[in-house]
Formats: C-alpha cells, structure tokens, sequence
C-alpha cells in the first residue's frame, strides 16, 4: 500500500518543505523501525525526543519527516512542521488506511479498571455468535481469531489504522477496543466514531500525566464526545465520576448501571458455593433479569454487566448475551486461578489502589476455615509514586502477610521503590524480597494448605522492564516453575 504525501495532509499542516508527491508506504515514531519511503513521526516524548533520531530515520529509508519543531537546516527528506503532531498522526494514518468505514461497528471501553475483562466479555459474546471482531486492548490484539502481542492498551494511531484496515479486509464487523487516558490525551482514537462508550470507574492511577483527577476525568470524559449521533454510552453509576458522566452527558443517550442506577439497577451479587461463580440480578424498567459469570468478585459482576447492556443497547439478544456468559474463556492475568499443591494461587492485574484493594476483598469473601491471604506485589519505577503507599496500606490491612517485591524497574532504584511502598508501615505481616522470583518461591514456602497466594500488579505481561532491557518475565511461568522446583503439583 503506497500514497502521495499530499494525499495525507490535513488542517494541522504549518509548512511543507519539499515536494508533497512523494510516496509514503507507512510509519512509524520509532527509527529504528523505519523502512523505504515510510513517514516518521518526530515527537518529543516522556523519555526521547524524536527529533533527535531524524537523521537515523532518513538513513533507513523516511521519504518524509513530521515535527513540530520548525526545520533548521536542509534534510534528504520532504519536512512537514505541524502544530499537532498527535491529531496529524491519527488524520494521517486514517487517509492512508481508509479506515472511515460506516459498517463498521465500533465499541470503546475507558476506566482505570475494569476495561480488559468488559472488553474481553464483549469480543468473547460476539465471537459465540459468529461476528467477526477485533479486539484492541492490554492483552494484545486480536483480527478474526489472529492474535497478536501489544505494549499498548491503545496503540499509536498509526498501528491502531493499520489494524482497522486488515480486520476491515477479513471482513469483521465489530471493533471492541480499550480506550486509555493515553489514547485519549495523545489523540491516538482522534477522528473515530464509537457506536457504544463505556465508563467502568475511575481512582488513582497515571498521575505521572495527569496533575489532578480532574484532569484524569476530563479525558476520560472525551470518549463520550466522539460517540456517532445514534451511539450509546455506559456509565458506572456507583462511581463518583461515573455518576458525574450523567451530568456531564445530557445529550448523549445515555445508561447508568449498579445498585444506585436508575436505569439498569443492580438487586442480587451472590457467590456460587463451591465454584468461582457468582451469580447477577438486576432489573431494567421493573422487569429482573438474571446471569451466572465464572468470576468472582463484585467488581467483575458489574464488568460483566456492562458488557452483557452494551451488546443489549446494540440490539442483541438479551437472553443469548446471558447464556454465553459461562461459555467464556479465562481473561489472561484477570483473576487467572490455580492449585498449586493444597494452595490456591490467584495470577491478577491488580495494579492500582482500587484495583488491589477489590482483588482482596473479592478472595476474603469466599475463603474458609481461617485460610490465610497472602500477597506478593510492587510497584513500577519511573512512574505514578504517589500510589506507591497507598498499596502497601491496602496489603497490609486487607491480607495475613505480604511480600513486597518488584514490578517493571524501569530506571528507577528497585530499592527505593520498595521503601516508598513500605515506608509508613508496620512490619509485623510484611517482608521485602526484591527479586520478584525469589518472592513467589518465598510465598510458596509459607503458604498452608487451604490459604491463597495473590500475586498481583503484573497478570498477563510477559517482560519485566528494567533501564532499556525486556526481561521474560510472566508471573504464571514463574509460579509454576517455582511450584516444581519445591515439588508441588499444579492443577490449571
């Protein structure tokens, strides 16, 4: 696939400097990724400045550079200055792709947590019912059943495209996508039309880009702006900000959820004994419904209910969403749950606050006979260290005992990111291990027959960042290789 740069310009183009029909044959941020007659975006970000690599870019092969920084001297390469390298980015890469397609159905799904396992129960549904999809979102990327590896929660709007435009080939027909602050404040999602929006919450996360909740809220929000005039949105009507959506959205249609809900209100959660199911009640217009999930935790009921009114809005089956539930696949890293000899280990993405705070309280409502909580988890370095204390408090309080470990180092002191957590704690149920395999193998050593292991903050990620390495890293791996060498068997 191959365009005229000049078929690509948009209203945030400054200067051109340079021929615009040139071919472009792709893009990329990154140079090194660079290849014949593709564009590069310069961008200034958190850790690099693009414009820095341009030279390098032009080396493998750019035929054009973006920037926002005026051109200083002459480049082997046509030199585009905008004033929104983000919005250009997105504009671009959809006239490249010619992904503005109007049958295709487009679900975006926003909160701190929450948005994977919503999304996942959306694509999962219609995928029993033999819909095409693709699926974006931290898990990886999924075209028709092809499944792909991803860094991002939301790509960069360029690869985000391309993936539209491969699925748009293989004829899929619904786009189920977890839309992040990031995509939304670095315009990644810029100029896409959503047939349905989902809030699920919003607490403490990402404070490394956002000065204040507000301003956490406030792009969080914009997914409802970029709704089609027949779409749909979702809101979390027990969250804070979820019932501030209601206010905020009058002209959008608009569905709360939950118990203090007006519109879809839940009535009943109640764990399955003997089982890792719960059971859901709730009631749309004085008429009740009810549903089984294979998940516990309250958290996840009300995940699953927002999937099950959002492909309901759309005007799918209710009763068919119902009974595809149970059918489910396990989401990766989402309360992924094992024996491991008489222990019951718990693999969670828990990584924020909230999100620690409701994988505990999920495990201590159904454990028995005194059954132990222990919990392994650390923070990542080089990002939101605010929220470090906040996790340790909530371990602490909520489990029998805690390993404190690493999460991603990135550059960051492993050490000091472990005092940061433990800091203002009591020692009395907590030990520091900063090996992170070493702190599974230490739980492992400790556990009791009948008590649960929670090794959390990670789930499905496979490396360990630390400075520019990618270490093999995934916590299920470890866990059981860790199991074998202290001769436990493991029941998947």
């Amino acid at each position: 696939m191959k365009k005229h740069l000049s078929e690509l310009l948009s209203v945030t183009v400054k200067q051109v400097h340079g021929k615009t029909d040139v071919w472009v044959t792709g893009f990329s941020s990154d140079s090194r990724q660079i290849k014949s007659d593709n564009m590069f975006f310069a961008i200034k970000g958190e850790q690099t400045d693009g414009n820095k690599f341009i030279q390098v870019a032009i080396k493998n092969g750019a035929s054009v550079i973006v920037s926002e920084v005026p051109l200083e001297k002459a480049l082997d390469a046509v030199y585009v200055q905008v004033t929104d390298i983000y919005q250009f980015m997105a504009e671009s890469s959809a006239l490249f792709y010619d992904t503005n397609d109007p049958a295709l159905t487009i679900i975006g799904v926003t909160g701190t947590n929450g948005k994977t396992t919503t999304a996942h129960f959306i694509c999962e549904i219609l995928k029993s019912f033999s819909i095409k999809t693709i699926f974006i979102g931290t898990t990886g990327i999924e075209i028709c059943d092809k499944v792909f590896h991803t860094d991002y929660t939301t790509p960069p709007a360029y690869e985000l495209h391309r993936i539209l435009r491969e699925g748009i080939d293989l004829q899929a027909s619904h786009v189920i996508m977890e839309v992040s602050s990031h995509a939304l404040k670095y315009k990644r999602v810029w100029g896409l039309k959503f047939d349905a929006a989902v809030f699920t919450n919003l607490t403490h996360e990402h404070r490394e880009i956002h000065p204040s909740m507000e301003d956490y809220f406030q792009t969080k929000l914009k997914l409802f702006s970029m709704l089609k005039v027949a779409g749909v949105g979702l809101t979390n009507a027990d969250d804070k900000y979820g019932k501030q959506i209601i206010h905020e959205c009058r002209n959008v249609k608009l569905y709360d959820y939950g118990h203090t809900a007006d519109k879809i209100k839940v009535v009943h959660l109640a764990y399955i004994e003997g089982t890792r199911s719960q059971s859901i009640v709730y009631e749309i217009g004085g008429i009740q419904y009810d549903f089984n999930i294979p998940m516990i935790g309250a958290y996840n009921a009300y995940n699953a209910l927002a999937a099950a009114e959002t492909l309901a809005t759309l005007k799918f089956d209710r009763k068919k969403i119902h009974n595809a539930f149970m059918s489910i696949p396990p989401v990766a890293g989402r309360l992924e749950w094992f024996n491991i000899g008489e222990i019951k280990a718990i693999i969670d993405f828990a990584h924020t606050p909230d999100g620690l705070d409701k994988l505990i309280k999920a495990v201590r409502e159904i454990r028995k006979n005194n059954a132990k909580i222990i919990t392994i988890f650390g923070c990542p370095g080089s990002r939101d260290i605010s929220k470090r204390p906040l996790m340790g408090k909530i371990a602490v309080e909520l489990s029998d005992y805690v390993i404190v470990t690493t999460d991603d180092i990135h550059f960051e002191n492993p050490d000091k990111i472990i005092r940061d957590i433990v800091k203002d704690l009591e020692k009395t149920n907590l030990e520091t291990v900063t090996d992170r395999r070493e702190a599974i193998a230490r739980a492992l050593q400790i556990a009791k027959k009948g008590d649960f292991l929670l090794i959390a903050g990670r789930g499905h990620e496979k490396y360990q960042y630390v400075k520019n390495r990618k270490i093999p890293f995934l916590d299920k791996d470890v866990l059981f290789e860790e199991a074998e060498k202290a001769g436990l068997w493991i029941q998947k």
